[in-house]
């Protein structure tokens, strides 16, 4: 059977509506739309939703690849450690991209943008400049495809894009990841999953939906939940909290009784309370004292206020109103003799002296006062008119001033502000104030005929108090004198008795009754809500039925049989590859029996752990019995097979990735990185130049595209990038390009050069020549001939050393002779007065080394 076959059967076991959802997969149709999410919830919720039929016979499985990603460049770098800024690194959109860098040079800078936005075990911060103050926060962009759609990312990005995630990132840290306890003692999922199941996929993530929908009808079914507030403890309580989808309304009405005699009922019961809760010693007593201190209180203000309104009080504000006309009489009259022949009358009046007092305050108020008032000097002037003053226009101001400074006008005013004192406080009294009001209120509840005496009491003292302002000032009825009144003398006995009560409180026997009469209480109101909510607990019924209903489909949308049919298939399908496909990463690589041991699965993921073949010592772990490099490549290894099961074929990065290898495994490494070249763009980061000539060698022999790029520094600022390579990290093929191109330079500008110039310029291109000379013997013969990884001789490469030839031995002694006598090795003698090659003799000698090398290089077919 087939992983399709297995699949199809496996879907006429499933209810048909998920049946349905499967074959509308197959045909590329999908579930955005949430009316389609609605439909297929409300579907759920029908009778027979879940009977199977045959919709899934004719079930297709053709689904799309997942695309592949592949990184095109990091451009705008700016506050990354201390990278150059606005530099930017391109990758080759396919094979291998290699980018050198010395140690330091801020290679690993642009390594840790990468690793920060794509998929990698191990997680590191991108820091900014650290010797830097108020350096900014890093940032860059990221540019970057999807079959060929150009697409772009900042960074720092929160969350991670999905899309990137699919580029794997490999460094030192990440292989401790694979290699450590990460991938030695826990287990480790392989991401490999046959494309068929994507299909399942699509299954699960609809079954999610749904669920997710019926989640939220679910919420909204219970904010309408029905909460009524019933004391604890009462049958009703019971009641409501056992009320299921089974409760039927004849149970509902019983529940829900409550008669007239159970109104009456709960009438005496809360009286009983009121009675008992009395006789609580601690409450009670605190109580009747605090009541007979109000009730104190409200006696000695109503005192106060018979004292402020007694015949005596009220007689001697009638003097001070007669002591004030009597005095203004006088004023009044000395003002008459002294004014009898002003032109104008009133003169010494209420009003004609609030006109001078408004007067004199006006002049002594002004900006630039410098005189007395009256002003009447030379230049003085009226204040109402401003025209200036005559002399009988003075004398009459003298006259004014000297009555209003008079005694008599004075013993008026005195007078005249006393008595308003004495109308002010009759005015103050207050009769209601927040104190009065509480204690009437308290003795309301202890003795209703003293309160209503009180507050008559209160309302007479009033009422005496408005006539007597009347009175003073309006010349109303004369007072009658204050009747006797018993109100104080009872409030006096309320206090003694209440005090007296008070200390006597009993605190026996009151709990029992009061528990018994409080729990019959509750009981009755509890009662009397159910009675007066029967409709809404009947619709409560309803609502619960409903919701067992959506209770019941939302775990219809349960995926745990599906992600386990996914996990089986997988393993079924998947699992034995993935072993073999390890084993033989590990074996290319000198690590034999080694392999990965099954743990099972989870949404269809396989948990795999690495382990050792034909161990019988318990203590015989991978981790426990393999060395440090043996384990670095086992990480590799994983990482490989990772990638390998990748069917996007995205992108894959390595920082680094022969780190703590010997150099016995790392051609392999190299190979390995050239063959997963072949089918996706591989990116790697490295410092180490013998590493670099090993991936040149086998990216040359697997017919690899390699885009170069160095990353270098300037002074002290490192990330400067620069494409291609330095020499001494170049091979062959790329010096022989590096000296045809100064050679083409050196001749383009030989007229403009001096002697010294034009001489070390030679010097570097014959020193070029001299020592790919030297290259091209230990690469073309004797590491042919000697394989440096197995420290052995390679027999079957023997045979070319016999295809040498005296002429090819005689042209390199004469070749590399000459280069270099040319080059800047030693001293030029005196004597032989050396002149630089002209560049027709460097391009011959360049011509020579590249048939050379590349005749030997035919001998190794």
């Amino acid at each position: 059977m087939t992983i399709e076959q297995d699949i199809r059967a496996w879907a006429l076991t499933r209810p048909a509506w998920q049946q349905d959802v499967l074959v509308a997969l197959s045909r590329g149709e999908t579930y955005d739309d949430p009316d389609c999410i609605a439909k297929l919830a409300d579907r759920l919720l029908m009778t027979g939703s879940a009977t199977p039929n045959a919709a899934a016979q004719n079930l297709t499985l053709g689904v799309a690849e997942p695309r592949q990603v592949c990184l095109k460049s990091i451009c705008n770098v700016k506050g990354v450690n201390a990278l150059a800024a606005d530099q930017t690194l391109v990758f080759g959109p396919n094979g291998l991209t290699i980018n050198y860098g010395n140690n330091g040079s801020g290679k690993s800078g642009y390594a840790r943008i990468i690793k920060a936005m794509v998929s990698a075990r191990h997680s590191a911060l991108v820091l900014p400049d650290v010797y830097r103050d108020g350096s900014q926060g890093p940032s860059a962009e990221l540019e970057y495809s999807i079959d060929d759609q150009a697409l772009s990312e900042k960074f720092p990005s929160d969350p991670p894009i999905s899309d990137l995630q699919r580029v794997r990132f490999y460094d030192e840290h990440c292989g401790d990841e694979y290699c450590g306890d990460e991938y030695l003692s826990h287990e480790s999922s392989v991401t490999y999953r046959p494309s068929a199941l994507t299909l399942l996929d699509g299954l699960i993530a609809v079954c999610g939906k749904v669920r997710d929908e019926l989640q939220r009808r679910i919420a909204e079914s219970n904010q309408k939940r029905l909460n009524l507030d019933v004391p604890q403890g009462t049958a009703a309580s019971t009641f409501l909290s056992r009320l299921a989808v089974g409760t039927n309304d004849e149970e509902i009405d019983d529940a829900c009784a409550f008669t007239p005699e159970d109104v009456d009922d709960l009438g005496k019961a809360i009286q009983e309370i009121a009675r008992l809760e009395t006789s609580d010693a601690t409450k009670e007593r605190a109580r009747l004292q605090a009541d007979a201190r109000d009730i104190e209180t409200l006696k000695t203000q109503i005192a106060e206020l018979v004292d402020a309104l007694s015949t005596d009080r009220l007689t001697s504000v009638g003097k001070l109103k007669g002591d004030a006309a009597s005095k203004r009489h006088a004023a009044t009259i000395a003002a008459a003799t002294s004014f009898d022949d002003e032109p104008l009358e009133g003169v010494g009046s209420e009003t004609w002296r609030t006109l001078w007092r408004a007067a004199r305050d006006y002049a002594l108020s002004g900006p630039g006062h410098e005189h007395e008032f009256p002003d009447v000097g030379d230049d003085a002037r009226c204040l109402l008119c401003q025209q200036p003053l005559r002399d009988d226009a003075k004398n009459r101001f003298i006259r004014f001033n000297a009555y209003m400074s008079d005694n008599t006008q004075s013993d008026a005013v005195a007078a005249e502000q006393i008595y308003g004192h004495a109308l002010e406080e009759l005015r103050s009294l207050n009769f209601t104030t927040q104190t009065t009001t509480t204690a009437l209120a308290k003795l309301l509840t202890h003795s209703e005929p003293l309160a209503s005496a009180a507050q008559l009491w209160l309302s007479t003292l009033e009422n005496r108090r408005n006539n007597a302002l009347d009175y003073f000032t309006a010349s109303g009825a004369a007072l009658a004198p204050l009747a006797t009144n018993t109100v104080e003398a009872g409030l006096d006995d309320l206090v003694a008795t209440l005090t007296a009560k008070a200390e006597a409180t009993d605190v026996v026997g009151f709990q029992t009754a009061l528990s018994a009469a409080r729990s019959r209480r509750d009981a009755l109101a509890a009662s009397e809500i159910l009675s007066q909510n029967k409709a809404q607990i009947k619709a409560e019924v309803v609502r619960r039925k409903e919701l067992a209903k959506l209770d019941d489909a939302r775990s219809a949308t349960d995926t745990k049989g599906i992600t386990r049919k996914a996990t089986e298939l997988t393993g079924v399908y998947a699992t034995e590859q993935i072993r073999d496909y390890f084993t033989r990463e590990t074996a290319r690589m000198h690590l034999e029996r080694v392999t990965l041991r099954d743990r099972g699965g989870q949404k269809g993921q396989l948990r795999q752990i690495p382990a050792l073949v034909g161990v019988r010592h318990k203590d015989g772990s991978a981790r426990a019995v393999l060395s440090e490099g043996e384990q670095t490549v086992l990480g590799l290894a994983g990482f490989f097979t990772e990638a390998e099961f990748d069917v996007s074929k995205s992108a894959v990065v390595f920082d680094d990735p022969v780190t703590s290898l010997d150099h016995v495994r790392r051609d392999k490494v190299a190979d390995r990185l050239a063959q997963l070249a072949k089918s996706r763009q591989v990116i790697v980061f490295t410092h180490d130049v013998a590493f670099l000539t090993d991936l040149l060698k086998s990216a040359g022999s697997a017919e690899i595209k390699i885009a170069a790029y160095t990353i270098q520094r300037r002074g002290d600022v490192p990330g400067y990038v620069t494409p291609g390579f330095p020499w001494k990290a170049q091979d062959i093929s790329q010096r022989l390009n590096t000296i045809r191109d100064e050679i083409t330079k050196v001749a383009k500008d030989r007229q403009s050069l001096d002697d010294d110039e034009y001489e070390q310029r030679v010097n570097t291109i014959a020193g070029h020549l001299s020592e790919t000379w030297e290259r091209t013997v230990t690469s073309e013969i004797v590491n042919r001939v000697y394989d440096r990884s197995k420290s052995e001789v390679r027999p079957q490469m023997v045979r070319m050393l016999a295809k040498i030839t005296d002429e090819d031995n005689v042209e390199y002694q004469q070749g590399y002779g000459k280069t270099s006598k040319w080059a800047l090795r030693h001293d030029k003698a005196e004597e032989i007065n050396y002149v630089a090659p002209e560049p027709d003799a460097l391009e011959a000698e360049y011509e020579t080394l590249k048939a050379w090398q590349k005749r030997i290089k035919g001998y190794a077919q």
